[in-house]
C-alpha cells in the first residue's frame, strides 16, 4: 500500500497559494493604476473626504481666470453670477459629491495630497494655504451662453479637437451648488446627473457616420437602394420620415437626406460581423477609463436578425451613446481618424508655480485618414445640401450629421432631437455634439442651436 508523502502535499499548496498571492497582487497593482485616480476622487472615500478641509481648499477658475469656486473659512462659495453659476455647475462640482466634477476630480490638486516634501515645505514658508488652485479648460461665458439658449432638456458640448480640452459643457437641467439641501430634504430629479458623460441615449441618425465609415473601408460605396418610404427587412418596418420615400439613392445622396431605407440596407449588406468590427474601434463597448471623466459606457449591438441590424445601422435597435463620446466621433473625423481624449484641466497653480503641464492624448484611430476624409464630406455636404443647413454660419465651415433618434416615453413614441459636428477651419478647430431631449427632429433643433454655438465660441477667439 502505497502512502502519501505530507511534505509534497505542503509544497504543492505552497506552490498553489504562491501563485495566488502573486495573482492578487498584480491585480491590485493593476486596478490601482488603472482606477486609483477614479478611487481617490470618489466622494464615497471616507479617508478622503474626512480628511478635507474647505478652508484648505484651493480655488476653481475657468481658463480666462473667472472664479467659479472658492473657501470662505468653512464655507465653499460659487460663481456669483447665479447663471454662470447653474451653467457649470457639472463641471465644477460640489463639495458634498452630488455631482461628479472638479471638486471631486481635482481634489487631490485643491487639498494639495498632489505636493511633494519639498512644495509642502515651500508653500509652507510662503505662507499660502495647503491646496493648490485648480484653472479649467472650460469658458464660463460660453457655458452661460449655450444654458440660455437651450429650450429642452440635455447636453451640450464643444472642444477644441487638435487639443481635446472642453471649452463649454452643460447639461439641462442643473443646480445651484450654494443651494443644495442639507440632507435632510427629499430629493427628486435628475438635475445632478451630468448627461454629457453620464447620460445614454439612442445615437439616431448620427449613427451612420459609423455605418459609412463600415462601407467606406471595406469598398461598399457604389451600393445603389431605392427607398419608396418604408421596408420590411426580416419581419420589421423601416421607414423614413419624408413622405414617400427618397427615390434611388447613393451613399452621398442618402448620408445628405439622412435616409433610414437606405442605411438599414446598407447595414445589412455589410453585415453584424463589420459593422461591429467598426463599431469597436470607434470604442463602442468600451470601458472608458478618462482621467478627468467618469464616463458610461456606449453600446452597440447587431442583434441577431437582419431586422435588428438593419435598425442598429440607423441608431436605434439597442443602441445607445453619450454625448461626450459623439463628440469624441465627430472629432475624430476632424482630426483625420484619430480621436483625442477630452481634458478639463488646464493648469494647477500654487502661488505663482504651476504644478501642471498640459499634454494633448489620443485614444487610437478608428479610420484611416483616407476614410475620415471622405466621411468630412459627406458631412459637410450635408451641411451646405442636406438635412443640416441651419447649422451653416459665416464664420467657418461646418461639416456635420443631424439625428432624430426615437424612445418610448409612457407608451408614446417620441424623439431626441441631435447634432454632431465640427468646424474644418484651421484656426477654429472646434468640434460640438448636442441633444435636446424630446425636442422632435434634429434639424429642426439640435442643429440650429450647435451653429450658435459655434458662431459663438468663433467670436470669443475659439
Amino acid at each position: 500500500m502505497s502512502r502519501s508523502n505530507p511534505n509534497r502535499s505542503m509544497k504543492g499548496m505552497l506552490v498553489v497559494f504562491s501563485v495566488l498571492f502573486v495573482m492578487l497582487a498584480s491585480y491590485l497593482f493593476y486596478s490601482t493604476v488603472t482606477y486609483g485616480e477614479q478611487w481617490f476622487s470618489s466622494p464615497y472615500n471616507p479617508r478622503i473626504s474626512a480628511s478635507r478641509k474647505v478652508a484648505d481648499a484651493g480655488s476653481i477658475y475657468d481658463r480666462n481666470g473667472m472664479p467659479l469656486a472658492w473657501s470662505e473659512g468653512s464655507v465653499r462659495r460659487y460663481a456669483e453670477d447665479p447663471e454662470i453659476r447653474r451653467a457649470v455647475c457639472h463641471v465644477v462640482g460640489d463639495v458634498y459629491g452630488k455631482s461628479m466634477g472638479a471638486e471631486a476630480f481635482y481634489a487631490r490638486y485643491l487639498y494639495g495630497y498632489d505636493q511633494g516634501l519639498i512644495d509642502r515645505f515651500v508653500t509652507a514658508f510662503e505662507g499660502d494655504r495647503k491646496g493648490g488652485d485648480v484653472y479649467l479648460t472650460i469658458d464660463a461665458r460660453l457655458c452661460g451662453y449655450i444654458l440660455e439658449h437651450m429650450d429642452f432638456q440635455g447636453a451640450v458640448v464643444l472642444m477644441n479637437y487638435e487639443t481635446g480640452e472642453i471649452l463649454a459643457s452643460v447639461s439641462n437641467p442643473t443646480f445651484d451648488p450654494e443651494a443644495i439641501p442639507d440632507g435632510e430634504e427629499e430629493e427628486t430629479g435628475s438635475q445632478y446627473l451630468n448627461r454629457v458623460t453620464q447620460g445614454r441615449y439612442p445615437p439616431g441618425s448620427t449613427m451612420k457616420i459609423v455605418t459609412a465609415a463600415c462601407a467606406i473601408e471595406n469598398g461598399v460605396t457604389d451600393a445603389v437602394y431605392d427607398c419608396p418610404g418604408e421596408i420590411v427587412i426580416a419581419g420589421q418596418r423601416i421607414t423614413c420620415p419624408r413622405d414617400g420615400g427618397h427615390g434611388e439613392e447613393d451613399l452621398a445622396g442618402a448620408f445628405e437626406d439622412s435616409c433610414n431605407v437606405y442605411f438599414a440596407q446598407l447595414a445589412v449588406t455589410l453585415g453584424a460581423d463589420r459593422m461591429t468590427q467598426t463599431a469597436d474601434r470607434f470604442l463602442f463597448n468600451h470601458a472608458w477609463h478618462l482621467a478627468d471623466f467618469a464616463m458610461l459606457e456606449s453600446s452597440y449591438s447587431a442583434g441577431s436578425n437582419n431586422g435588428d441590424l438593419a435598425w442598429s445601422g440607423v441608431g436605434q435597435y439597442r443602441d445607445l451613446i453619450t454625448p461626450m463620446h459623439n463628440l469624441l466621433i465627430s472629432g475624430a473625423v476632424a482630426r483625420q481618424g484619430s480621436m483625442i481624449e477630452p481634458q478639463t484641466l488646464l493648469d494647477v497653480r500654487y502661488g505663482g508655480r504651476s504644478g501642471y503641464t498640459y499634454t494633448p492624448h489620443t485614444l487610437g484611430d478608428p479610420v484611416s485618414s483616407s476614410v475620415a476624409g471622405t466621411l468630412g464630406a459627406l458631412m459637410r455636404a450635408t451641411v451646405l445640401e442636406g438635412t443640416a443647413t441651419s447649422a451653416d454660419i459665416e464664420e467657418a465651415a461646418v461639416s456635420g450629421k443631424t439625428g432624430t433618434a426615437e424612445y418610448t416615453d409612457n407608451g408614446e413614441t417620441r424623439n431626441h432631437s441631435w447634432f454632431v459636428g465640427f468646424s474644418q477651419d484651421p484656426a477654429h478647430p472646434l468640434a460640438i455634439a448636442v441633444i435636446l431631449e424630446g425636442a422632435g427632429y434634429g434639424s429642426r433643433y439640435a442643429t440650429p442651436l450647435a451653429g450658435r454655438v459655434l458662431s459663438r465660441a468663433i467670436e470669443l477667439g475659439y
